[in-house]
């Protein structure tokens, strides 16, 4: 995700030990199908904590009178803002077929809103490839690898344009996460350079709850 404030990056980076996660995003999701059966993409809406999200307010300009309230034209016109991301970068979000990461396109269809303090904005990532999903595990999952974000799913994700398919959630045993996950920390150099990138392995998906597709056959 495109990270906003320059204070908020040099505050985490001089703090390598307690530099995951800061940006704390509440995720809804529906995996999308095609009229073929197919398996074709994601629309994800994510809902920032309000922290963030006055940090995306007054970095963007956009609450021009100073009401605490967003004006909606200026929502519409950052609406994708958030999500300004390198090339190839898989944008926070995996589907995986029999343990295969599937190519997502850069995210399209942004939307902004402002709800109960808290920016929420929505978009969709299409399959590079569209899959059947008969006879195949498929997983989603929403997470941050470096874990700076952390991503909570708290309601259950749901599929548009196929009957009789749902996704099963696996939870996460994050308390054996945050076991590996302090003593991959306790090994960084603490005398290096503060504002050194920490090489630590893909840690976020150990914290991220998986979602399995299961869909009826006679459906």
């Amino acid at each position: 995700m495109r990270l906003i404030s320059v204070t908020l990056l040099a505050v985490a980076a001089a703090s390598p030990a307690a530099a995951h996660p800061h940006v704390f995003i509440d995720t809804a999701f529906d995996l999308i199908f095609d009229d073929a059966g197919l398996l074709t993409g994601v629309q994800v809406e994510w809902t920032y904590d309000e922290l963030y999200s006055l940090l995306l307010v007054e970095e963007n300009e956009l609450d021009q009178d100073s009401d605490g309230i967003p004006e909606p034209q200026r929502l519409n016109a950052f609406a994708g803002g958030d999500v300004d991301w390198a090339a190839g970068f898989p944008g926070d979000f995996s589907v995986t077929v029999d343990g295969l990461d599937q190519a997502l396109a850069p995210p399209a269809d942004h939307s902004a809103d402002w709800r109960d303090g808290r920016y929420v904005t929505t978009h969709v990532m299409t399959l590079s490839d569209p899959v059947s999903p008969d006879g195949k595990v498929v997983v989603a999952r929403s997470y941050d690898p470096t874990y700076f974000v952390a991503y909570d799913v708290p309601t259950a994700p749901g599929v548009i344009g196929q009957t009789g398919c749902d996704l099963r959630r696996e939870r996460a045993d994050r308390a054996a996460a945050q076991a590996e996950y302090g003593d991959a920390l306790a090994a960084v150099d603490m005398s290096s350079d503060p504002f050194e990138v920490v090489d630590l392995p893909d840690i976020g998906v150990m914290f991220a709850d998986s979602f399995i597709l299961s869909c009826d056959p006679d459906s």
